[in-house]
Order: C-alpha cells, then structure tokens, then sequence
C-alpha cells in the first residue's frame, strides 16, 4: 500500500493527513505567509520524521499529493493581486462598469469599452495599448451574452496576441470570460473571469513551485488540486477562482463519508480556525451546493459546497463595545497570531481566553512544538476585556468563549430553519483547532442532538482531502445545438482525464442543469448520464427554466482507510487545573489516541491529542466510537 499525503493551508496552520502502510500520521506546522511554500513542504517534512523518513522516501512512496490553499483568500484580504485591465464589450455600455469598478478590485480607468468583433482591430490594440501603460498586468476579455460568445471572444484574443506574442517580454496574460464560465448574466460572468484573473498569477506561481519541488524530491504523479466543489484536478486544469474555500469543501466532504459511516442522518459541520469558522449541513444524501455564492460581498458563477462563514476563530479579537464582549471579525491571524503565541500579539483572542482558563498545557502545546505564553495571554485578556467590563481575567475568558459559542451557534440555527431541519435531530461536527473548546457550549446553544469530535479535528479539512475524487466539470448553453455541445464536452473530458492518466473505461459523467425557480432561485437538477436523456428532460423544462447546463466527469480517487480507534485503553495524561467559574478544579486529561471503543468519559474532563485539545464541561458524558470519536449526547438530545 502506497501513501496518500493529503495538505491543507490555511490562515494560521498547515495541516497534513497522511495515510499508508502505517495507518494515518497527522502532521500540523505554522503556515508560512511570506512564502506558503515553506510551510507546505515543512509539513510533508513534519509527517516524514513521524514516519521516519525523509521527505525524497516518503514522496517517493506516495500514490496521490491533494492539495488545498488559502492564497485566493490571502490575496484578497490583502488586495495584493495585480493590476486588471478590462476589455469590455462596448454593448454592455459605462453603467456596468460603473458597478463592476464599485466592488471589484478594479480601477475604473482600466476598463476599456471595445468592439464585439474583431473586425475593428486597430482599436482593441488602441484599447489594450492604453491599459498597458496605464499598469495593466493581466487582461480580461469579455463581450456581451450570446451563443457565439466564445468565438467572438477567441478572435478577440488572436489579435492581441499577433501583436503580443508569448515569447515577447511586453507580452502579458489575456484571459477570456467563457474560459471561466458561461454564466448568461454578463454581469456575474464578468465578475467571475475578473476575480479569477487576479488571483491568477499568485495562484499558479505557488502551484507550480510547489510541483515542481514535490518531482524533484521524487514524487512521480501530478499534483492533485482540491476545488471549491468538493472534487480535484492537476494544477494545469484548475481555474484559479475553483480553489475558493477548497479546505472547508474537502472537510463537507470528509464529514459526509464520516455521516454515512456513523448512520446519522442530519449533521452540522463546524470547521474553527484561526480567522474564521465555516458551517455546512450534510444529509444522507449529500450536501448542498451554492450556484452563485459571495466572495467577500462579490456574486461569482462558482458552483460551490454550500458554506457559510462566521468570523469568529481561534485567532479573533475579542474588545468590548458598549459594555459587551465582541469577537470577531477582525483576527490576529497567523502574525503576530494571539498574545499566547509570544510573536508580539497585542490583542485578546479566543485562544488566549483558553489559556487564561486553563485549557491548554502551555509547555506541550501541539505535542510540545510551541510553548504557550499564558501571562502574555492573561495580560491582553485583563487590558482589553477584564478592565473595560470591572470584572477579572477569568470572567472575563469565560465570557469571550461564551461570545465566541452565541455567535456560531446563531448562524447554525438560522441555518437549520432555512433548510427546514429540526435543530433536536442533527448532530455537530466539530473540527479545527478551536473546534474542541467551543463544541459542547455552541451545541447546548444551538439545540442540537450531540457533539462528535474526532482524532483527525484538528486537521479535518486535510483529513477531507483525502476522500476526494478527480473532477472536472464544463458548461454548455441552452438551445438547439445542446446536444451537439454536450457531446463535443464528452469528448473533451475523455482528454481530459487522459491527460490525468486515468483510464477512461473508469470514469463516470453526469449531466446536470442550473434551473431558475419561479422565485427566481437558481437551483442544480440531474438531467442524466448521457447526451440525448439530458436534451429529452432540458426539453422537458419549461421555456426560460434551463439557463445553463454541466457535464461532470469523475474518476475514484485514492483513498486510505478511515481511522479508527486502535487504542487498548484509555490513558490519562494527568491534571490540569481549570478556573470552573469561581473555582478551580483539577480536571483528568485524557490521551485521545489511547482510546478504545467503548471507552467512557464523565466531565469535567478534557480529552486531548498531541495537536488537539477538546473540553468535556461538567455533567457531560462521552463515550469512544469505532473510529476513535467522542460522542456527547446532549440532554434534549435524540440521536446517541
């Protein structure tokens, strides 16, 4: 059995989830935000030494490397993307610009009106000479809707490249609109291709490093690249924009395996990190996808695991405002990070009120590789919350935790009702590194049937990575050639995947439509697995219902085994004193990996491994599954 290694970077951490002949190896470093190469690579080099290896042996050994990233998100939080010039069909008139330039990084001043053909060329050279000195670094093509758009663009794109050849050092990047998407609303087309084009460049130059580092040290196969719908590709078939919230999309996907293999029915996945926590609901079935979600504020044709996001981590600042405790948004991201840290933090965190409060072991935090700064902790917690409010530092802690569980429980309610589940009858994933502190209050808050936490919390999205499968999904528009597209699209996903050197007898295809409600919600249907079923039922839809069509090719990924609970009983770690309100007690602290199903906990507890650290509160009790999770029913509870 080869080894599957499994990478997710995010804003603070980067995780690993390695599995082979040994069984899984977690592997957890600092994410690395001048460089993410740094970090990528120190973590396949942390899951090697576990291994006892080195990094060439182990890649050497490995099957599959899937990867996910946070570079789109750093790139736009920072607005450090480059410069974007606009080449918009002159039809589509100065109102649109005016809109794209209000919510777009984009300058109004790069955006060129141009003809809709090419046969004007001396004025889309004219154009494109204009935004080239006006510091345009990458270009945009994008004319009105209609069935020839991909034409009119690809002419538009020729002439510009007959005068700037790639070879050329003046040559740069031109991107057309119908590469990214066909979405018919120009203005949600247009967005997209934008927002893709500037997280281009950072993106790909990432990517390919980090390849062609991994073949160097011996690592036969592409690089797989995780994708906001739950599916991979190698890096050359990946759009830039696809990688959006890729980590949160493989943990949905490792709580559906995890859901099925448990026999739940309804779950709410709860991913805490450093800067933010992302909330999804997975049925038997399956989860949800957004059509059109938001990228900070930004409607983008995306067709995406169904997110949403609150701003509150293990990372965010906690102040009070008009004598109440606020968590979040802002964070204090991987640098300086929390005070606990000791990089120069300066402000009070959820992590930091942990600390105050005892949670942690401040000398073996993530298995002793970082030590915890607890007066630094206290001394932020005390200055920004305690004094404001007159109370003490640990009442103080108490409430930033409670502010911190209020706020994420509120988004799970909302929701539950939105999908019309009923809050008693799901249960609660809880992962990321701040997932275990704040589970039990979030589910209590929530009204939900019983908290599951596992082995793998603190890598979970890594862990999700690793069930994932090879995808690649192409568009079509509605009309009378639907047929002829879809079989041209067949026929290039076959390519395709034989590009991935995947025997194609292997894959599977499905059809699907993007269908606009009466309410004029836009949802996916299933038109079939081949051409002339998916045009039978696209007709079978009323006029103006269809308005664009997905075939979705698929091809098994590798997977490694689930994990389990292999441990012959449950150790004890020691105590550790925990401030109980106006108390404090000396609470057993339990070696998860230690854990035999069957085992049973009673809180006050915490139960801890070495990159994870979840708080049982008092009156609570859980016992170990098969897989090494903790159950914790709750007392409404219906679910075990």
């Amino acid at each position: 059995m080869a080894y599957v290694i499994n990478i997710d970077t995010g804003g603070t951490f980067t995780d690993g989830y390695v599995t082979g002949p040994a069984g899984s190896i977690r592997a957890k470093v600092d994410t690395t935000p001048h460089d993410l190469t740094v970090g990528i690579l120190a973590c396949i080099d942390r899951a090697a030494s576990l291994l006892e290896m080195s990094r060439p042996e182990l890649l050497r050994q490995t099957d599959a490397v899937r990867f996910s990233t946070t570079i789109g998100t750093n790139t736009l939080i920072n607005r450090s993307g480059p410069k974007i010039g606009l080449l918009l069909g002159e039809t589509l008139g100065d109102p649109l610009v005016a809109e794209l330039a209000a919510g777009l990084p984009l300058d109004r001043e790069l955006v060129q009106l141009v003809p809709e053909t090419e046969q004007d060329g001396a004025s889309v050279i004219a154009a494109v000479h204009t935004l080239l000195e006006r510091g345009a670094r990458i270009l945009v093509v994008a004319l009105s809707s209609g069935a020839d758009l991909p034409a009119r663009e690809g002419a538009l794109r020729s002439r510009i490249a007959a005068d700037y050849p790639r070879h050329y050092l003046g040559a740069v990047p031109v991107l057309a609109s119908h590469q990214v998407t066909l979405a018919p609303d120009p203005r949600v087309r247009v967005q997209t291709a934008v927002l893709n084009a500037y997280l281009h460049p950072g993106m790909s130059r990432v990517l390919y490093r980090v390849e062609v580092q991994l073949r160097t040290d011996g690592y036969r196969h592409p690089l797989l690249v995780a994708n906001a719908d739950a599916g991979t590709s190698r890096v050359a078939k990946t759009t830039a924009l696809r990688t959006w919230g890729s980590g949160p999309a493989g943990g949905v996907a490792g709580a559906l395996e995890l859901t099925r293999e448990l026999g739940l029915q309804h779950v709410v996945t709860l991913d805490v990190g450093g800067t933010s926590s992302d909330i999804s609901v997975v049925e038997q079935d399956g989860w949800r996808y957004a059509v059109q979600p938001l990228i900070e504020g930004i409607e983008v044709a995306l067709p995406a695991v169904a997110l949403e996001s609150v701003g509150v981590g293990g990372g965010s600042i906690a102040r009070v405002a008009d004598g109440r405790v606020r968590v979040g948004p802002e964070s204090m991201g991987a640098q300086p990070g929390p005070a606990a840290f000791g990089l120069g933090g300066q402000e009070a965190t959820v992590t930091d009120a942990a600390c105050c409060l005892g949670i942690f072991d401040p000398d073996h935090f993530l298995g002793g590789r970082k030590r915890l700064d607890v007066e630094a902790a206290g001394a932020v917690v005390r200055a920004r919350v305690a004094e404001p409010l007159g109370v003490g530092v640990t009442e103080a802690a108490v409430r930033i935790l409670d502010t911190a569980a209020d706020g994420i429980a509120q988004v799970i309610g909302k929701q539950l009702r939105r999908q019309g589940l009923v809050s008693s009858e799901a249960a609660l994933f809880a992962s990321g590194g701040a997932g275990g502190l704040l589970a039990h209050a979030v589910a209590d808050r929530a009204g939900l049937a019983a908290v599951y936490g596992f082995t793998v919390n603190s890598v979970f999205s890594a862990f999700g990575l690793s069930r994932l499968d090879i995808s690649h999904s192409y568009e079509a528009l509605p009309g009378t050639a639907l047929g002829e597209d879809l079989a041209g699209l067949w026929e290039r996903a076959r390519r395709d995947m034989q590009g991935e050197g995947i025997d194609t007898s292997a894959v599977t295809y499905a059809i699907e439509g993007e269908v606009v409600g009466a309410d004029g919600d836009v949802r996916v249907v299933a038109l079939g697995d081949e051409t002339d079923a998916a045009v039978a039922a696209a007709g079978a839809l009323h006029n103006g219902q269809l308005r664009l069509a997905r075939l979705r090719a698929t091809s098994a990924g590798v997977r490694g085994a689930l994990p389990l609970a292999d441990g012959a009983s449950l150790a004890t770690r020691g105590q550790r004193a925990l401030h109980l309100g106006d108390r404090v007690a000396s609470l057993p602290v339990f070696d998860w990996d230690t854990g035999a199903a069957g085992a049973e906990l009673h809180g006050p507890a915490i139960l801890e491994s070495a990159e994870t650290t979840l708080l049982i509160p008092p009156g609570a009790r859980g016992r170990i599954g098969a897989l090494g999770e903790i159950v914790l029913p709750l007392a409404d509870g219906s679910q075990p």
